[in-house]
């Protein structure tokens, strides 16, 4: 069947390759919209770059279900996206943003914020050293919890401080695409506390009031 590898690579471009599945499957499943996922996505089944392998009956085709470690490991990480999209509803909503006033406190359905835990303004949209930002997603608007989603796309670590919002006092971690594995016991922070996240990362947290 196809190789694990695509091309002579060490252990850390492997765990780099690992990580960027991770960080392509972990913003489907945040996005808006209903997730396409093909079979075999959730095991990293790549039919070698062919992206229209349909009419191929052969081992492009084919999915192996004989599961090697990394593999076991990404459905894994499937199944704890999947989860946390299923039991939070802010993710699962209807009607895209921007229609609706800000509630009484100032805040959106969706507020943008910088890796220093400010709302992002006009020109750090356009700042090409900005590597980092944050979506907050209030789910007042569905009645349930609301969720921080951190993107990271530089090179190098970065420090990132959570925002402080108002009844907010404290993160929960849910999902961090460094893990190989998902982690059931993420870290709890206050709002306001600062940690270093990972190049090329992303991570979900609960906020909790």
């Amino acid at each position: 069947m196809e190789p694990r590898g695509r091309g002579p690579a060490d252990d850390a471009v492997e765990a780099h390759r690992r990580r960027s599945r991770r960080n392509l499957l972990g913003s489907l499943l945040v996005s808006a919209g209903v997730p396409m996922i093909t079979m075999g996505d959730e095991i990293g089944r790549s039919q070698r770059g062919n992206n229209n392998a349909y009419c191929q009956d052969n081992e492009i085709s084919w999915v192996d279900w004989d599961l090697d470690e990394d593999q076991q490991a990404m459905r894994d990480t499937v199944a704890a996206l999947v989860r946390i999209r299923r039991d939070h509803p802010v993710l699962r909503q209807r009607h895209f943003f921007g229609k609706r006033p800000p509630y009484a406190d100032g805040m959106r359905d969706l507020t943008w914020y910088s890796a220093g835990g400010e709302r992002m303004e006009g020109e750090q949209w356009h700042d090409p050293y900005n590597h980092s930002l944050m979506a907050y997603l209030d789910g007042r608007v569905v009645g349930g919890a609301s969720l921080l989603v951190v993107f990271h796309g530089g090179a190098d670590d970065a420090q990132i401080t959570l925002p402080r919002i108002r009844a907010v006092t404290q993160y929960r971690l849910l999902w961090d695409s460094v893990w190989e594995r998902p982690d059931l016991e993420g870290a709890t922070m206050a709002a306001g506390a600062s940690y270093l996240t990972a190049p090329a990362s992303m991570q979900i947290w609960r906020a909790q009031a």
